[in-house]
């Protein structure tokens, strides 16, 4: 698994070195104060991100203002980066936020935050409100990253819509199945560099998570040592094989009886 990683990160490593001699760095910046993805003026370097342009951040530091706003993906929205590096919410407390549109990337992207402060925790947020939408990514870091892994202090929460994962999820930090589905096609590196279950959590609550085939035994191992919780831990969950692909959901903690 560890040797996995180091292979993928020198990949992306040579692949994003080749990538910033071809474009530089689009920040997220919110110039506008409306906070929408898709309007140009919000980027660094004037234009809405897409195929074959430029890397991306999502970085509080570069965002102006008084006020952190981090970009929303509205209904009927597709956003779309493919460079080889595609940075998320980082150093701080800023959110991405997916309502009802699409975010598609054949990379990676690493959600962390250098410090250890909760009023510092970036947050990822997918189909808030039965918003629903999509996230298509190949890989998915969440606190976590293949050039800094001491930030698990991020949150990836999952309210309603779709979320597929290609290769891998690294988690390091907090990811909230409140509702929607997850697809993992390859599979799930949990605590991913020893993170403590303070730290790095898997809660489902409404929510669906399929992994691969075979992956039962790796669930009730998160389960037995407090990784993986149903509702907050106040549930249970449940490991099922279903069709080619291990299904875990959770059932809700019991209702007290009436009176």
């Amino acid at each position: 698994m560890v040797r996995r990683k180091k292979v993928l990160a020198s990949l992306v490593m040579f692949l994003a070195l080749c990538g910033l001699a071809v474009g530089a760095v689009n920040d997220w910046t919110n110039a506008t104060g409306n906070g929408q993805w898709a309007d140009p003026c919000n980027w660094s370097l004037g234009r809405v991100p897409g195929g074959g342009t430029d890397n991306i951040r999502i970085n509080p530091q570069y965002i102006l203002g008084d006020v952190k706003v981090g970009p929303t993906i509205g209904p009927g929205q597709i956003a779309v980066t493919d460079a080889a590096d595609v940075w998320g919410p980082e150093f701080g407390a800023v959110s991405f936020n997916i309502v009802g549109g699409s975010y598609t990337s054949p990379a990676f992207v690493g959600l962390v935050t250098v410090g250890t402060s909760e009023e510092g925790r970036p947050v990822t947020n997918l189909g808030p409100n039965d918003s629903g939408g999509w996230l298509d990514v190949v890989n998915l870091l969440i606190g976590d990253s293949w050039w800094w892994h001491d930030g698990p202090y991020a949150t990836f929460n999952l309210y309603s819509g779709t979320a597929i994962v290609r290769d891998y999820v690294w988690l390091g930090g907090k990811l909230n199945l409140y509702g929607g589905i997850m697809y993992v096609f390859n599979g799930f590196n949990m605590a991913s560099v020893g993170q403590s279950k303070d730290l790095c959590t898997l809660n489902i609550e409404k929510g669906i998570l399929m992994l691969p085939a075979g992956y039962a035994e790796n669930v009730n191992t998160w389960i037995a040592a407090g990784y993986c919780v149903g509702y907050g831990g106040a549930g249970q969950v449940v490991v099922e094989q279903v069709e080619g692909w291990t299904k875990v959901t959770a059932k809700p903690p019991a209702e007290p009886p009436q009176q």
